[in-house]
């Protein structure tokens, strides 16, 4: 089975999902730099030029494909759940856990995330708050809820999910 990664933006998917290829026999697959190779231009370009409905039909088309593969660690972007498809998708073939921090974590990611997050470049702090809220429903529907916390490693989470992963497994073999 495949572990997928979901959260709202700046909630650490990139950076535990590498911890979790390091530790363990998955490979990565990140499905923004899947688009990004696939389209030829940044995150940040696509929302510019074509608009958020063209990158979330692109990301389908990824989510489907990084889906197929096997024994993968797959880090999406923070709007992966908004589409059902996405999520019966990954759940075919993995086990998706939600990155799940309080907003005070991400309001104190917010400064630096801005630099890199499409929806966070021009957005006040109340619109990602809101956002963030709209949000929680379709995190809520993953298979595990992992709390992100501050002081804690990304090596720390990849171990708690690996950690969940050989017990669903071990409790599916019997």
């Amino acid at each position: 089975m495949n572990i997928v990664l979901t959260g709202f933006m700046a909630t650490g998917k990139t950076e535990i999902s590498k911890a979790i290829s390091e530790i363990s026999k998955y490979n990565l697959v990140d499905t923004d730099d899947m688009i990004v190779e696939q389209e030829g231009i940044t995150i940040n370009e696509i929302f510019d030029k074509c608009r958020e409905e063209y990158f979330r039909k692109t990301e389908c088309e990824v989510i489907k494909k990084a889906a197929e593969k096997k024994n993968v660690v797959i880090a999406t972007g923070g709007g992966v759940v908004l589409n059902e498809q996405n999520i019966e998708n990954l759940r075919k073939t993995g086990v998706i856990f939600n990155l799940s921090p309080d907003f005070s974590v991400i309001r104190e990611r917010l400064e630096e995330a801005r630099k890199t997050r499409p929806l966070l470049k021009r957005d006040s702090i109340e619109n990602i708050k809101k956002r963030f809220d709209d949000r929680k429903p379709f995190y809520d529907n993953c298979d595990y809820k992992i709390k992100v916390i501050h002081g804690r490693t990304p090596r720390s989470y990849a171990m708690e999910i690996l950690e969940i992963m050989e017990s669903s497994q071990g409790a599916e073999k019997q």
